[in-house]
């Protein structure tokens, strides 16, 4: 709050009047500037804060990203042995359990990831001080942060449903055939949350490339085998036929030309 005394002596001139005024007027425009000085310090210092608090947690949360793609290895390896098992299970129908090609391994590891600093910085309002070009790009990394996160809440229940047999019986070679076509329809489902969660962990690291390693294109085709088909130099022609059917920025490379059908046309 801004005083303004009074003179203990009366003005006795126009001229000691507007000397009066001008002082008053002075002394209030420099109170508030330093008023306002005090204000952009304090906002500044804010901003600094807060800045420094969404460093360590992005640094934080790299570490939980970079662990969640090392799981996403060891969790697709898992799945895919456990397909393995359970196909063997369902063609030797007879075999003893120290006899497959493996065991099932259900795992999942959460990540710890974390929003709290920059959840305060919304709450405080301190992102209305920073530029709107920088809260942007901090909102897109933290709603994929966000997404990763949650990831786990769809695959873990998948997870649970997949090895709910071994509450009963922990040999899997004891289930029946419709309780293995159960179990191998449930491994399936763990396999689509597994590859919606890839999916969520390929946008972070395109929103914020400093989230490294990232999943490529081509690692995860592999996974999945989709390249096998595109890379099939004896399914050119079928290539070429879908490509006719898919957009300019769909297209499927060509591993080699494709040979056109020759014309049952007679020569002229």
């Amino acid at each position: 709050m801004l005083d303004v005394h009074t003179p203990h002596e009366g003005v006795q001139t126009w001229k000691g009047f507007f000397i009066h005024i001008a002082t008053i007027v002075i002394g209030l425009l420099i109170a508030i500037g330093l008023e306002q000085t005090v204000e952009v310090l304090h906002h500044r210092h804010q901003v600094a804060e807060t800045r420094e608090a969404l460093r360590l947690e992005l640094d934080q949360n790299r570490r939980a990203y970079a662990d969640r793609i090392s799981e996403f290895h060891r969790q697709t390896a898992a799945l895919l042995n456990n397909i393995t098992v359970l196909r063997y299970i369902q063609q030797h129908p007879s075999a003893p359990q120290d006899s497959l090609p493996g065991i099932l391994v259900w795992h999942a590891v959460r990540g710890d990831f974390t929003e709290s600093a920059w959840k305060t910085a919304q709450q405080s309002n301190v992102t209305a001080l920073m530029p709107q070009e920088e809260v942007r790009r901090y909102t897109l990394t933290y709603d994929r942060i966000e997404q990763v996160a949650k990831s786990f809440d769809a695959i873990w229940p998948a997870i649970v449903q997949a090895r709910l047999y071994g509450i009963f019986d922990s040999d899997p070679t004891h289930l029946t055939p419709a309780q293995l076509a159960e179990e191998m329809a449930y491994t399936k489902n763990v396999l689509v949350q597994h590859f919606a969660a890839a999916a969520v962990l390929v946008q972070l690291n395109r929103v914020d490339s400093s989230f490294a390693p990232a999943l490529t294109k081509d690692e995860l085709n592999e996974i999945m085998h989709v390249s096998d088909a595109e890379q099939d130099r004896d399914l050119a022609g079928a290539i070429a036929i879908t490509n006719s059917r898919l957009p300019a920025d769909a297209q499927i490379p060509v591993s080699q030309p494709v040979r056109k059908p020759e014309s049952s046309a007679p020569a002229k």
